[in-house]
Order: C-alpha cells, then structure tokens, then sequence
C-alpha cells in the first residue's frame, strides 16, 4: 500500500511540475491561481449511491495560466482516518484545463468550462484506484484585490475495476481562489 500511494503521489507531483513548466514559458504565465473549495457530489445511476460533503475538500488546486483565458490546473488530495487498529485513505490526483469563455474584470475570472482527467482511489486493508474523466462549468467572482469566490457544477464519469464498479457524479463546489499577481 505504501508502494502504491507514493507512486500516485509522485505521478500528482510531476503533473504539477509539467503544468508548470510548461505554464512558464509563455509571457501570461505570471498568475498563479491558489485554491480550496467545499465541496457536495452524488453519485447517479450505480449502486450503491452515496453523497459526500466536505468543508473544506481534502485536496489543493493550483492553476498555472498559459494566457488570460486559459489554465493548467492540477490538483492532488489526500485523507487518512487511523482508528480501533485500522486505517482508510483516500487520495486522488487531477488535471484539468480552464478555459474562461466569458471573461470577467480580471485575468483568471468570469465564466469558464473545464474539462478533467484524474484518478481517486481508496486503501483500507486493499486498495481500489479508479481512473476519472469529466466537465465542470463555473464562474469566477472577484471580491478582493487578489481573491475570488468561485462556484462549479460539474460532471465526472469514474471507470469501474476489477474490485468496484463504476458510476456517474454530479457536483457542486464553491471555494475562495488567491492570485499570486
């Protein structure tokens, strides 16, 4: 299990240092967006369903601008309950590309569309990894010099394995973003 999750976490971290490598060659790639959001998501059209709400979600997301309108954007999370001699993590990693269709007042705000690719997974005596794939649609609102409130709807379909079927998800998020510039 150790083995596992410290390759997922390795792959998260060299996602994140490709995004911004590559973000760091073009001349709008001085914005950094940092964020944390709460976060609401059901699964639909599996069994069993289940809904999970977390305040705030146990994952970070960092987007590296390539231009005004568009962003690299990872995202890496991990949660661990120890407890009665048993433990149960989850981690999940993330990459999506924003692209700000409506721009707002400033770079990195307004109404974007982003679509994802990522894995989650979960070890408690056995270990599940799903691969994800999915959309969200949200908007960025500016309230402060470099800060913002951003609220997604999205949808994400996670592939089945041979330990645990797969399903559908409906989300809704809302989270405060800092700009680094």
């Amino acid at each position: 299990m150790a083995k596992r999750l410290s390759v997922v976490l390795s792959m998260s971290l060299l996602a994140i240092a490709a995004a911004s490598a590559g973000a760091q060659t073009t001349q709008s790639a001085n914005q950094v967006e940092l964020g944390i959001d709460a976060v609401i998501a059901s699964t639909v059209g599996s069994s069993p369903n289940y809904t999970t709400v977390s305040i705030p979600d146990a994952q970070f997301r960092v987007g590296f601008f390539v231009s005004n309108d568009l962003s690299i954007e990872p995202r890496i999370g991990i949660m661990s309950v120890s407890g009665g001699g048993s433990t149960y993590t989850t981690y999940n990693g993330e990459l999506g590309l924003l692209y700000h269709f409506v721009p707002g007042e400033r770079p990195g705000t307004g109404v974007y569309v982003r679509p994802f690719a990522g894995f989650t997974g979960v070890s408690a005596g056995g270990s599940d990894t799903h691969a994800r794939i999915g959309v969200g649609l949200g908007t960025k609102i500016p309230f402060a010099d470099r800060l913002a409130t951003r609220l997604e709807l999205n949808y994400g379909h996670v592939f089945s394995t041979n330990n645990s079927d797969g399903g559908n998800q409906i989300g809704a998020s809302i989270g405060l973003s800092f700009f680094t510039r």
